[in-house]
C-alpha cells in the first residue's frame, strides 16, 4: 500500500479549537465533503473517535479531502507524532511505533519516546525547531529496544490546539535485498555504498534504463571483488557492498579501484548517463556499533560526497547526517514549506527600512526599539553595546505606555529591567546568549566579527506569549552596531583569519606613485641637464606628460615655460605648422612638448625634423637660429614600430631617438595599481564632496587583476563612474564593474603555475609577440558584440552608435571644438551640430548596454590616437561593421540588417552595393 503524507486541517471559527485535526491519507480510507454537504462526520480509528464539524457559513477551512487511519496503519509500523515545538513534548501519536513504549506516549520528551541515537537525535532537533516542512534522512529508532528500526518520512509544521506544533511522519524503510545486518556485517568489516549521480531523465530516458544501468554496474563490480566479499543487489542508483577483512587504508585502494573501474565503463555512456559519476560511502563497524548503524553511515557519506564534497570515495562522518539535514531543509530553494510567522516578517521588514547612519545611531537605536515594543505583549525595552572593556554602554531605552511608547534612560525603566540592566555581565552573555527570568527576556547581539551588545524585553502581561524578535532581526541589529564608529571593535585574531578585512583608503600620497617606473623618473633626472630632444615612450594613460613635468622642474624651468603642442587639435597642416613655428621661433628657456607628433602631415613632420636637427629656421625666405628651447616628444609606441607603420617621418624619428625614456604600463606596475587607485579615489571623492572609505577586499582584487589597457587615465574614468553609481561607504566591484580575479568561495583567484620550460619560450618570444591594432581590436570587439546581440535575439542599431561614438570622440580629440571635429571627420563644420541632438539621444542606451562598452573605449582610443586618414573614419568603420553583418547576419532578412545598422532598408542596401562595387 502507497502511504502518503498529505496533512489537511480543519478548524472552525469558534473558540472551541477541539475541531482542529491532522491525518494521514490512505487511498483505501476516504470522505470528501463537497460545499452542498453539510453534515458530522463520525471518523472511526483505532485510535479513538473523532468528530469534524463542517460549517456551511464559510469560515471554517475548506477541508479537500479527509481520512482516517484505518486497521492496516498498525499492522505497517506507520505512525504520526505530533510533538510542540517549544516545550519538545509529545501532544500525540497516531498509529503504531515498530516498538513498545512501556511509559506511554503523550507529555514525554520525543527523544525518550522515540529512542533515536544521539547522532541522529541532533538531526531531527534540526528539522524540529526550523518549522520547515522537510523529508527526514533515514534515521534508527528505538533505541534500547529488542533491536534497531530503520524508518524515514517528513516533519511539517503546524498548529495542534493553539500550540506550535510539529508533525513527524515516521515509516518503515527497507535494508538492501538479501543482507543480513547482523549476519553478513561483522566488527571491523567495511560496509560501502557505491552510488551514481548527475542522472538526467528524459523522455526515453528514465527509471527503468537506471536499473539497466546499475545491474551492468553491478557485473563490472563482481569483476573486481574478491569472493569473501558481499555484493548486494542495485538499490535506486546504489549498490551496497561489504567489504571484508580489509583495513581503512587498504579499503580505500580497493574503492578506487572500483571507481575508476565504473568510469571507465560509463565514459562510454550516452542519453541520460552522458555525464555520470560514482561516489562511494564507507563506514566501518566498530565493536560495541549495530551493523544497521554503519550501513546508515555509509549511506550518509554517499549522500555528503554526492552533494559536492571534494572527495568522491569517503568515509563517514558525525557531519554527515547534518549535512543531510541542511540540503532538505533548503530543498525548495525561495519556496519555503513552512508556516509563515506575519508578525515576524513584519518587523524585520520596519527593521530593514530604518535608514542606517553611523554619525546618528541614538535615532537609529530609538526607533528599533519603537518598531520592537509595537510588537505584542512587550512593556519596556533596552538596547546595550559592548564597549572597548567589554562593558556594556545604553545606547537607547523605552517603555510602552497605554497610548504612546516613551524613550528615556535606564532610571525610567520599570524595576525588574533595571534590575536585568544592572546584573548583565557580558561574559555571562556570550556563554548565554538567550536567558529569560522575572520576565525579562535577554537576547546576545552579535555578528561573525563577536559580541556587540543585548537587546533585553519586558514582558507586559503572563497571559500573553510575548514578541520575540528572529535571529535575522538579531542579526540586522547586531550588524548595525558593529558598523558605527563606537567602541568595541575586534581584533583581527577576533574575527579569524577567514575574513577580509576592507583597508580604509590612503590619503594624502603626494607626486607621482613610486613603484618600478622610478627607474623612468630618474633616467628624466638625468636628461634634465642635457639639451638635446628627447622621446617619451609609453602607452595613453601612462603618466608620460608627468615625466615630461619632472624633466621641466629639473631643469630649472618655470611653470608656466612648459608649452603643450597638442598635435591631434590641429585641423589642417597649415594650422599645425602656423602654430608649431610660431612657438618655435618665440620665447627663451621653454620646453616645447609635442603630444602625438606622428599625427601630424607627412610634410609637417619633415619641415619640424629639419628645423630641430639644425636649429635653424628658413621659413621667411631668410634663415636664422630658433630660440634657446628644449624639445620633447611624447609618442604611444616604440619609434621603429611607429616608422614601420608608415605613421612617422624617419627623420623626424631620428631627431627624437638619442635617449628615450621608457614609461611602462600599469600592468607592468602592480605594486602601484592599488596606491593610483586609493590617490584617484581621494581625488574624485573630495572633489564630489563624497564621504568614502575605501574599496572592498573584492575590490582591490578585480583592481588589481584587471589589465589596464588605457593605464591611469582608464582607471580615473572607471573610478569616477564608480563613484557616481556607489551609495554606500564602500566601493565594491558592482561600483566599479571589474569582477576579474574574484570567485565564488571568497578567495583571490590563483594564478596558474606554469611549467619552466614553457615561461622560458615565452620569454623568448616576448620580442615577436604580435599586438594587434586599435582598428583590428575594434574589428574583434564589433564581431563579439554582433555574435552576442545575434544570439540573445536583441538587435541594438550598432551602425548608429558607431557613428554616434565616432562624433563624440572627434569631439574629445579637439577639445571640444566642432570646427576640428569636422576636419577630423572630414566634413563640414554645421554637419556636427545637426547630428548632435541624434548623439545625445542615444548616448543613454550606448551606457546601459554591457556589450558596447568595450567598443566604446576601444572607438575612442582609435581616435584619439589615429592620424588623418584618406578614408572619413565613420565610413571606415561603417565598412567594417557592414562586412561582419555580411559574415555573421546570414538568418536575417534586410530589414533586421538595416537595423542593425541603424539606417532605412534603403540606403541598406545602397551600402551593401557600394561596398560589394569596392571590393
Amino acid at each position: 500500500m502507497n502511504w502518503m503524507t498529505v496533512i489537511d486541517s480543519a478548524r472552525t471559527a469558534n473558540a472551541d479549537q477541539n475541531n482542529f485535526f491532522l491525518f494521514t491519507v490512505s487511498p483505501t480510507w476516504s470522505r470528501v465533503f463537497n460545499g452542498d454537504e453539510h453534515s458530522i462526520a463520525r471518523i472511526d480509528a483505532h485510535c479513538g473517535q473523532y468528530a469534524i464539524r463542517y460549517c456551511p457559513t464559510g469560515l471554517s477551512p475548506i477541508l479537500d479531502q479527509v481520512t482516517v487511519l484505518d486497521e492496516h496503519y498498525g499492522d505497517l509500523g506507520a505512525c504520526l507524532v505530533i510533538i510542540d515545538r517549544d516545550s519538545q513534548l509529545v501532544l500525540e501519536c497516531l498509529g503504531t511505533l515498530p516498538f513498545a513504549v512501556p511509559d506511554g506516549v503523550k507529555g514525554r520528551g520525543w527523544h525518550d519516546v522515540l529512542g533515536i541515537p544521539a547522532d541522529s537525535s541532533a538531526v531531527v532537533s534540526q528539522f524540529i525547531v526550523a518549522g520547515i516542512a522537510a523529508a527526514l534522512p533515514p534515521v534508527i529508532v528505538g533505541a534500547g529496544a529488542d533491536g534497531d528500526f530503520l524508518m524515514g518520512g517528513m516533519t511539517m509544521p503546524q498548529q495542534w490546539h493553539g500550540k506550535n506544533a510539529a508533525l513527524l511522519f515516521l515509516r518503515p524503510l527497507t535494508t538492501p535485498w538479501g543482507l543480513e545486518a547482523e549476519i553478513d556485517v561483522v566488527a571491523g568489516d567495511i560496509v560501502a555504498v557505491v552510488g551514481v549521480d548527475h542522472l538526467e531523465f528524459s523522455p526515453a530516458w528514465g527509471v527503468p534504463e537506471i536499473e539497466s544501468l546499475m545491474m551492468e554496474l553491478r557485473c563490472g563490480l563482481r569483476q573486481i571483488l574478491r569472493e569473501q566479499d558481499w555484493l548486494g543487489l542495485p538499490e535506486g542508483s546504489t549498490i551496497p557492498v561489504v567489504l571484508r577483512g580489509l583495513e581503512p587504508d587498504t579499503a580505500l585502494n580497493v574503492c578506487r579501484a572500483l571507481s575508476s573501474h565504473l568510469h571507465q565503463f560509463l565514459a562510454g555512456c550516452d542519453a541520460g548517463a552522458q555525464y555520470a559519476r560514482t561516489c562511494i560511502g564507507l563506514s566501518q563497524r566498530l565493536q560495541g556499533q549495530t551493523s544497521l548503524s554503519a550501513l546508515v553511515a555509509a549511506n550518509a557519506a554517499l549522500l555528503q560526497a554526492q552533494a559536492g564534497s571534494v572527495e568522491q570515495i569517503r568515509y563517514a562522518s558525525p557531519w554527515d547526517p547534518l549535512g543531510q539535514a541542511a540540503r532538505s531543509l533548503n530543498a525548495t530553494g525561495a519556496f519555503r514549506d513552512a508556516l509563515r510567522d506575519e508578525r515576524h516578517c513584519r518587523y524585520l521588514d520596519a527593521l530593514t527600512a530604518l535608514p542606517q547612519s553611523p554619525r546618528r545611531l541614538s535615532d537609529y537605536c530609538a526607533r528599533v526599539l519603537e518598531a520592537t515594543l509595537e510588537q505584542e505583549g512587550l512593556a519596556a525595552a533596552v538596547l546595550l553595546k559592548q564597549g572597548l572593556h567589554h562593558e556594556l554602554l545604553c545606547l537607547s531605552a523605552a517603555v510602552r505606555s497605554q497610548t504612546d511608547i516613551e524613550s528615556g534612560s535606564v532610571e525610567r525603566l520599570p524595576r525588574a529591567l533595571q534590575v536585568a540592566v544592572r546584573a548583565l555581565d557580558a561574559a555571562a552573555l556570550a556563554s548565554s546568549p538567550m536567558t529569560s527570568s522575572n520576565g525579562v527576556l535577554t537576547l546576545a547581539l552579535r555578528t561573525s566579527a563577536g559580541m556587540q551588545g543585548a537587546l533585553l524585553l519586558l514582558q507586559a502581561d503572563e497571559s500573553v506569549s510575548p514578541f520575540r524578535p528572529g535571529p535575522a532581526a538579531l542579526q540586522l541589529i547586531a550588524t548595525a552596531l558593529a558598523n558605527t564608529d563606537a567602541p568595541a571593535k575586534p581584533s583581527v585574531e577576533e574575527v579569524g583569519s577567514h575574513l577580509l578585512t576592507p583597508r580604509e583608503m590612503e590619503k594624502g600620497i603626494e607626486g607621482y606613485v613610486l613603484d618600478n617606473m622610478e627607474g623612468a623618473i630618474d633616467q628624466a633626472v638625468f636628461l634634465a641637464k642635457v639639451d638635446m630632444p628627447v622621446a617619451i615612450i609609453g602607452e595613453q594613460g601612462t603618466g608620460k606628460m608627468y615625466v615630461a613635468q619632472v624633466i621641466h622642474a629639473e631643469s630649472g624651468g618655470a611653470p608656466e615655460a612648459l608649452v603643450r603642442l597638442d598635435c591631434r587639435a590641429f585641423r589642417n597642416r597649415n594650422e599645425a605648422w602656423t602654430r608649431i613655428s610660431r612657438e618655435l621661433e618665440q620665447g627663451q628657456g621653454r620646453l616645447l612638448v609635442f603630444k602625438s607628433p606622428q599625427l601630424l602631415h607627412r610634410e609637417t613632420q619633415s619641415r619640424l625634423a629639419r628645423q630641430l636637427a639644425s636649429r635653424i629656421s628658413s621659413d621667411d625666405g631668410g634663415s636664422h637660429y630658433l630660440a634657446a628651447n628644449r624639445y620633447l616628444a611624447l609618442f604611444p609606441e616604440d619609434l621603429e614600430a611607429l616608422v614601420a607603420q608608415g605613421v612617422l617621418d624617419e627623420r623626424l624619428a631620428s631627431v627624437f631617438a638619442g635617449y628615450p625614456i621608457i614609461v611602462p604600463p600599469l600592468r607592468e606596475r602592480p605594486r602601484a595599481v592599488l596606491r593610483w587607485a586609493h590617490k584617484i579615489l581621494e581625488q574624485e571623492s573630495t572633489l564630489a564632496d563624497r564621504r568614502v572609505s575605501g574599496y572592498t577586499p573584492d575590490a582591490e582584487q578585480a583592481l588589481l587583476q584587471h589589465g589596464w589597457a588605457g593605464n591611469i587615465s582608464e582607471m580615473r574614468s572607471v573610478i569616477t563612474a564608480a563613484l557616481e553609481r556607489a551609495d554606500k561607504e564602500w566601493i565594491t566591484p558592482v561600483d566599479l564593474g571589474l569582477f576579474i580575479g574574484i570567485s565564488a568561495d571568497g578567495k583571490a583567484a590563483a594564478a596558474k603555475e606554469r611549467p619552466f620550460l614553457a615561461r622560458h619560450e615565452e620569454e623568448e618570444l616576448a620580442e615577436s609577440y604580435y599586438a594587434p591594432t586599435l582598428l583590428e581590436e575594434l574589428r574583434m570587439t564589433l564581431g563579439q558584440s554582433l555574435a552576442a546581440s545575434l544570439a540573445t535575439d536583441t538587435l541594438h542599431p550598432l551602425g548608429a552608435w558607431l557613428d554616434d561614438e565616432i562624433i563624440e570622440a572627434a569631439l574629445d580629440r579637439c577639445g571640444g571644438d566642432p570646427r576640428g571635429a569636422a576636419e577630423y571627420l572630414g566634413t563640414r563644420s554645421r554637419n556636427i551640430g545637426r547630428w548632435m541632438p541624434k548623439v545625445r539621444q542615444s548616448e543613454q542606451q550606448r551606457e546601459a548596454s554591457l556589450l558596447w562598452q568595450e567598443s566604446r573605449r576601444l572607438i575612442r582610443e582609435w581616435v584619439a590616437g589615429s592620424s588623418p586618414q584618406e578614408e572619413a573614419p565613420q565610413q571606415l568603420a561603417q565598412d567594417l561593421l557592414m562586412a561582419l553583418l555580411m559574415q555573421q547576419g546570414g538568418d536575417l532578412n534586410v530589414a533586421d540588417r538595416a537595423r542593425v545598422m541603424g539606417v532605412s532598408t534603403p540606403t541598406y542596401q545602397k551600402r551593401v552595393k557600394q561596398l560589394l562595387q569596392s571590393v
